[in-house]
């Protein structure tokens, strides 16, 4: 039986900078073992073939790409669970924390995701914490109305955040519980499921894909949601909207959804066991990043690895 080659690191995030250049944040497996923080920011260039590491002496998750005003190119943000975060740029290279650690992560829980949505940059997590990172490199709160108080000992908090624009945001998390962001006003939507949620996908319709626990994936809006059978019962971990078809992933495999909307497994026929686990395009590229590989597509059928 084929097994997945081993790597000395392991990807937890991937993200398309433009059609030739992808990101990756990866572990070094040995010193995760040895419970010593780490972390890699990977650059992959296809068309140079050429890659480069950047090393971080702490724990980093999560990576959004943010336009810099005036003409100045783009910036690179880097995220750690515990509000850490770091910058990228044609200045250099800079951290700071999120938030002031009595008000921040230290008092309401880890953060979990970071997307660039319109001009800004959000980040979501525990207590269903909310920021974003304005044009000008300045974390505001964005979580009135929504964020847990403190003492209160349920278990609550966002696994994902997504939106067309910043208009328009969903986020999803602990359980079952779905927030739609209108016009920069939070509301709680009535959800048909307590399962945990690990991802949202807005689509060009604007209406939301969301998917978790034990292969639930359900499609609407603020006006109600319809339940997809999926057939799955392991973890959805991410669903994306690509080159008009609904992508989902599994730690095991990549998945298109069919005109009937049942989860039909992508052959991307690179002659090795692949892992999967999370989704990101732009650029008119799909880049699928698992825990030891990162592969992607500019159609849908043609698959390149990168590793």
């Amino acid at each position: 039986m084929p097994t997945v080659e081993q790597t000395h690191f392991s990807y937890s995030y991937g993200l398309v900078q433009n059609r030739n250049v992808f990101r990756g944040v990866a572990q070094i497996d040995k010193l995760s073992v040895q419970g010593t923080p780490n972390a890699s920011l990977i650059k992959s260039d296809v068309a140079s073939g050429q890659r480069s590491a950047f090393h971080l002496p702490w724990q980093c998750t999560r990576l959004a790409i943010q336009k810099v005003p005036r003409g100045a190119g783009i910036e690179l943000v880097y995220m750690g669970p515990d509000g850490r975060v770091g910058y990228g740029g044609a200045n250099g290279d800079s951290e700071s924390m999120i938030w002031p650690a009595s008000g921040g992560p230290g008092a309401h829980g880890l953060l979990r995701d970071l997307k660039s949505i319109g001009d800004g940059v959000y980040a979501v997590g525990m207590g269903r914490q909310v920021y974003r990172r304005n044009i000008g490199g300045a974390w505001e709160r964005r979580d009135a109305g929504l964020l847990q108080a403190g003492g209160v000992m349920d278990v609550a908090g966002f696994n994902a955040i997504h939106g067309v624009d910043e208009s328009d945001l969903y986020a999803v998390g602990f359980a079952g519980e779905v927030w739609h962001c209108r016009e920069g006003a939070w509301n709680q939507l009535r959800s048909p499921t307590d399962v945990i949620l690990n991802a949202v996908h807005v689509l060009p319709d604007r209406r939301a894909v969301v998917a978790g626990m034990n292969g639930f994936l359900m499609m609407g809006s603020a006006e109600g949601w319809e339940i997809i059978d999926t057939g799955l019962n392991g973890q959805i971990w991410d669903v994306h909207h690509f080159n008009g078809a609904t992508y989902l992933t599994t730690n095991e495999c990549l998945y298109r959804l069919d005109a009937g909307r049942a989860p039909q497994p992508v052959e991307m026929n690179l002659g090795r066991l692949l892992t999967f686990g999370q989704l990101h395009s732009a650029d008119g590229v799909l880049l699928s990043t698992g825990r030891k590989h990162q592969c992607w597509t500019a159609d849908g059928v043609v698959w390149h690895c990168i590793a």
